[in-house]
């Protein structure tokens, strides 16, 4: 096991995800009040992991959350969520909510664009029922809309910012292959892995007919972690990480 190691006087306190075994790689769960930079292909497991981050908080930790869907609806996302026993039905809308944040066509197609509104919106919102957690789903899909690499880096500051002082538990999934990082390095948004106090890739592959997925802890500002690659599984409750740390423990 490798590990970062940092002065437990300022290590950030931390937000439990109800991942086992990405609870014992971080030391804890995510950093709480911060930013969580959460990548990975298509199919990879990123939704299932902010849902489950977003149940546990609501159900577990007396920490409502929003999740603002940027790609699908929230019926669809729900619906795929269903087969988890998470009953997030139940959550909704006191403790969860589901913010649809999928830009108009028109107001795409007419180039007066940024996240201005939604920030409004969500701002609102977070008040309202005093959430704790926020998860922002394929934040990629709407930046990609914005004119240029110079607006894209405007909105994503102008959030990063925004998070901050509301002093939210944050996860920003992205959409990349991280079996090919130098695609992250290149592509538009990669500088958001700089901003991101925590980053995780999530990595699925099919070797010689059989599906594997991996899950990587690739940075953690002021905190020591796991930095190997730990297998996972997404099973009836969600993603099962099966860490060394938490092997190791087990008698």
């Amino acid at each position: 096991m490798k590990s970062v190691q940092t002065d437990p006087a300022i290590s950030p306190v931390k937000a439990a995800t109800g991942i086992a075994g990405l609870d014992d790689i971080t030391g804890g769960g995510l950093p709480r009040g911060r930013t969580t930079l959460l990548v990975g292909g298509s199919g990879a497991g990123k939704t299932v992991m902010a849902l489950q981050m977003l149940a546990h908080g609501a159900r577990q930790c007396r920490e409502p959350g929003i999740f603002v869907a940027f790609e699908e609806s929230p019926a669809r996302i729900l619906a795929g969520a269903s087969s988890f026993g998470w009953e997030m039905e139940a959550l909704i809308p006191k403790k969860l909510f589901f913010m649809d944040a999928q830009p108009l066509p028109g107001l795409v197609q007419s180039g007066d664009f940024d996240l201005g509104g939604m920030l409004a919106a969500l701002a609102v919102q977070t008040r309202a029922m005093r959430a704790q957690r926020v998860v922002l789903d394929a934040l990629d899909v709407v930046m990609a809309l914005l004119p240029d690499l110079n607006a894209r880096r405007r909105e994503a500051y102008r959030l990063n910012a925004w998070l901050l002082a509301h002093q939210l538990t944050a996860i920003i999934t992205l959409k990349a292959d991280v079996q090919e990082p130098h695609q992250i390095n290149q592509q538009e948004l990669g500088f958001m892995q700089y901003t991101a106090d925590c980053n995780v890739m999530l990595n699925h592959r099919v070797v010689q007919g059989i599906s594997q997925r991996s899950l990587r802890v690739q940075k953690y500002r002021g905190s020591s972690f796991d930095e190997d690659e730990s297998p996972f599984v997404i099973g009836n409750r969600g993603l099962e990480v099966r860490s060394r740390l938490r092997e190791a423990s087990v008698p």
